[in-house]
């Protein structure tokens, strides 16, 4: 009888110890499938903000333009900053106007020339808004700069949170679900110690007798594997329409199969390798019993 004949006739033999197994394994590939696309949205959300002119700095009214030309200039040139925006006052008129197209008597009461000019930076990372707030209200001529510090603090805590609640959460399943396969593989082995030993006896060797051990724990680390991805890949398709709403502009939705595909073809090759540590611990301990 082959290895995997024997690792599957095992299974098939305690069907209930094998089902607790791939579902301990499942339940550790679905946080870790979720968790992960969560991690990777996070991150996008970040980038977005860090891609927007997350701090404005506005001029007094005498400023010229020329001047803040060369004031945007000198920003521009700090490696930090990613890219500066200039609006002029009648730039920033076409916003009012635009924003308050409706409104006719405040169209009226406001000209450019009350309306003050400014510039828009953004960053390449968020750590270094701060930084360049601070050198935007060192310029001569600014009168206020406006920096949405609690906002961004608030998504980079957020973010650097999910991260490490997720690779702590996701170690501790993985090392659960190994514990898990490691029990019930050196269980299964105990009660074949009469049938190792006569196949010892008989000039078996040690890696003939471990390879259907450690077969079984692989294919219960694939099992649990395909069967989180699918359950995490149906959650996320079936929460898509909410999310694209709440994420619009942020995100582009549908996600892409070759995502999934990814993730699949990642947690085969960690389920496996799962799989394979903990038949390979376990037929090692009992067979040096």
């Amino acid at each position: 009888m082959s290895a995997l004949a024997s690792a599957l006739t095992t299974i098939r033999r305690t069907p209930y110890q094998a089902l607790s197994a791939i579902l301990m394994v499942m339940v550790t590939f679905v946080v870790g499938y979720s968790l992960s696309l969560m991690m990777l949205g996070a991150q996008i959300v970040i980038q977005h903000f860090e891609s927007q002119p997350q701090v404005i700095a506005f001029f007094e009214l005498g400023v010229g333009q020329a001047q803040i030309n060369k004031l945007s200039q000198e920003i521009a040139l700090d490696p930090s900053v990613k890219e500066v925006k200039t609006v002029t006052q009648e730039d920033a008129l076409e916003l009012y106007q635009t924003e308050n197209q409706e409104d006719q008597l405040l169209l009226e009461l406001v000209t450019a020339d009350i309306l003050p000019a400014s510039i828009e930076v953004s960053a390449y990372q968020v750590d270094d808004l701060a930084k360049i707030t601070e050198k935007l209200q060192k310029l001569e001529g600014v009168e206020e700069v406006v920096y949405q510090k609690d906002v961004i603090e608030a998504l980079s805590s957020w973010t650097k949170g999910i991260k490490l609640v997720g690779l702590i959460t996701a170690g501790v399943l993985a090392f659960i679900s190994f514990l898990t396969i490691m029990v019930l593989i050196g269980l299964k082995a105990a009660t074949q110690k009469v049938a190792i030993g006569i196949m010892r006896v008989i000039g078996a060797s040690r890696s003939y007798v471990k390879l259907p051990f450690i077969i079984e724990g692989v294919l219960y680390g694939l099992m649990g594997a395909v069967v989180g991805w699918i359950i995490s890949t149906s959650l996320a398709l079936y929460l898509t329409p909410w999310a694209s709403e709440f994420l619009r502009g942020i995100i582009s939705f549908p996600l892409p199969i070759e995502l999934f595909a990814i993730q699949l073809g990642i947690g085969l090759v960690v389920g496996c390798l799962l799989g394979c540590l903990a038949g390979l611990v376990a037929v090692s301990r009992f067979m040096k019993s």
